[in-house]
């Protein structure tokens, strides 16, 4: 067992004191660290070894399930009990995202973290390669340099248990990870482990860690590496689909497609090890650009199936950042006024140091109180002013005529309060009624107790040319599943097969009474897209309904309700 339960609960066998047996908050990791440990668990043991009710133990399964399914894993089932599906790689790739939300957590989870992994390993790797990229002068992001720490910590964790990594793909990438005259810095980092006598890696391992590397720092440590024409041209069509999406052109955006070029890439050789970057801003994302994340991951899934690699949330949020970097590009930049009744001696002043700390303005405009009253404000920012000025529609920031640090660094946090709203503009759901492909009769309330079911029901209700064209799209339906997660969250589930088997675009929508299992989580509301390409920029007002229902699915239901009942 992992640490040998370091707290000295011992299960199975002896009897154990009260005081060490894990709350409620706690035991499924204990559960977990077993499934890691390749242990097959029924209920009824676990209920044994901790105390409890089976039905409590069911809930610590679940939730052990949709912690899971944020990697696509899945949880097996045989007469021994249940237990992780996969090999060596699927469970590190489980200890990853546990113990990084483990160290990021708010509060002190070291006797959790230690069923896992022993922190040592964690600090020893992390002070190896600190010192090695340091020492090249590489300024990569520390999220990156976070993921190749925790995933060697816990090769090296691992392996000193017994538990080695033998079955790192070789494919088509491998003979280029093992160029190392070529890309020494790849070599070097990893090495630099066994140099310090930390550990020896297999192979396997090798080849493994080489494009965990290579997947978090492609343009860092292998600069003359040449992304294919190939993938750059995949990148433009899902740019060109976003943009659709969107209905904005972001096409023309050559950092956008430079940006998301490395990105995808380093993504592909991550997703080659079977591994993916835990994105420390996912939830941050998801509710501050909810249709933007919406219509970034419908693209997205088709990247994903077309290429046949499972895409994660964490990396959808990873380009939203992205899109929204090009979204915010787009637009026009906004003037700041600066509103001073003290001459022009004064102005130019004021103007020069505001200009000092705020060198991205470039439009900032000296006004009298008098011409304020007559400017138009729909394209200011913000308005500076060293006299008191009636109600604006626009923020100001008041400031003293000369100027002092107090007053930067006021004029400074109500520019970075109105430059920093990222939030999205809130949408206008009065239109509902109209949302393109959802009539009335495609809503559906029902008891369903099967996926199949469900698509099925959804299936009818749209127009069919053939059985055979029916069939093969009902087919895609199920492989994209396979694939990736079509779960987005709070129960929701978005459905979708090959578009170009669709004849007629139609959306169809079933909100269950009790929710069902959907690929290892819980889904009672599940909308199937049945679009065609050249409708595909129409889906947008349906996934801003969708990503808002997630935030409030009463909301949903209602506006369902009143799509199924209009006239």
């Amino acid at each position: 067992m992992i640490l040998e339960y370091s707290n000295g609960l011992h299960v199975g066998g002896d009897s154990v004191k009260a005081e060490e047996i894990p709350n409620s908050k706690d035991r499924k990791y204990y559960i977990l660290a077993r499934l890691v440990d390749g242990e097959h668990l029924s209920y009824q043991r676990l209920s044994n070894d901790y105390f409890i009710s089976r039905s409590s133990i069911a809930h610590d399964v679940e939730l052990i399930k949709a912690l899971l399914a944020k990697d696509n894993v899945s949880l097996g089932f045989d007469n021994s009990g249940t237990f992780i599906s996969g090999g060596e790689i699927v469970k590190q790739k489980v200890i990853k995202r546990i113990v990084t939300d483990l160290l990021r957590a708010a509060d002190d989870r070291s006797s959790i973290l230690k069923l896992f992994i022993d922190s040592s390993s964690i600090t020893r790797v992390e002070e190896i390669f600190q010192k090695q990229v340091q020492s090249w002068q590489l300024e990569v992001p520390e999220y990156y340099i976070d993921d190749i720490v925790i995933s060697t910590a816990i090769v090296v964790d691992r392996g000193l248990l017994g538990h080695h990594i033998a079955d790192a793909k070789g494919n088509q990438l491998g003979s280029l990870l093992f160029q190392f005259d070529k890309y020494p810095l790849v070599y070097e980092l990893i090495k630099g482990v066994e140099e310090a006598g930390v550990y020896s890696f297999t192979p396997d391992e090798l080849r493994y860690l080489s494009y965990i590397v290579i997947g978090n720092g492609f343009k860092f440590f292998m600069k003359d590496l040449q992304i294919p024409a190939s993938f750059k041209s995949k990148v433009k069509l899902l740019i060109s689909t976003v943009s659709d999406g969107l209905n904005i052109d972001l096409t023309q955006d050559t950092r956008l497609h430079a940006d998301l070029t490395v990105h995808l890439y380093q993504m592909f050789l991550r997703l080659q090890a079977g591994t993916t970057v835990i994105n420390p801003l996912l939830d941050e994302i998801q509710e501050n650009y909810p249709q933007l994340y919406g219509t970034v991951w419908y693209a997205f899934s088709d990247f994903g199936s077309d290429n046949h690699i499972a895409i994660s949330d964490d990396e959808v949020g990873f380009l939203t950042i992205h899109f929204q970097a090009a979204v915010e590009r787009t637009k026009s930049a906004k003037r700041v006024l600066f509103v001073c009744p003290n001459g022009i001696g004064t102005s130019s002043l004021v103007s020069a140091k505001i200009h000092r700390i705020l060198p991205e303005v470039s439009l900032i405009e000296v006004v009298s109180q008098v011409d304020l009253v007559r400017q138009d404000l729909s394209d200011v920012a913000l308005i500076i002013s060293t006299v008191q000025l009636p109600a604006q529609t626009v923020p100001v920031a008041n400031i003293s005529p000369m100027i002092t640090t107090h007053d930067m660094k006021t004029i400074m946090n109500r520019y970075i309060d109105v430059s920093m709203d990222g939030s999205e503009q809130e949408v206008d759901f009065s239109h509902i009624h109209s949302i393109p492909f959802l009539a009335k009769d495609h809503v559906l309330f029902c008891n369903a107790k099967s996926r199949t079911a469900i698509i099925d029901s959804l299936m009818a209700m749209n127009e069919w040319p053939n059985a055979e064209q029916r069939n093969m799209f009902r087919q895609t339906v199920f492989q994209r599943d396979t694939v990736q997660s079509t779960y987005l969250d709070n129960g929701f589930v978005i459905s979708h097969g090959d578009p170009s088997l669709v004849s007629h675009s139609c959306i169809g929508v079933a909100i269950l009474d009790k929710s069902i299992d959907w690929m290892s989580n819980r889904a009672d509301v599940v909308a199937l897209l049945m679009i065609k390409k050249e409708d595909r920029k129409s889906v947008e007002p349906f996934m801003n309904v969708i990503m808002n229902g997630i935030n409030n699915k009463d909301w949903f239901i209602s506006r369902m309700m009143e799509i199924s009942e209009h006239d």
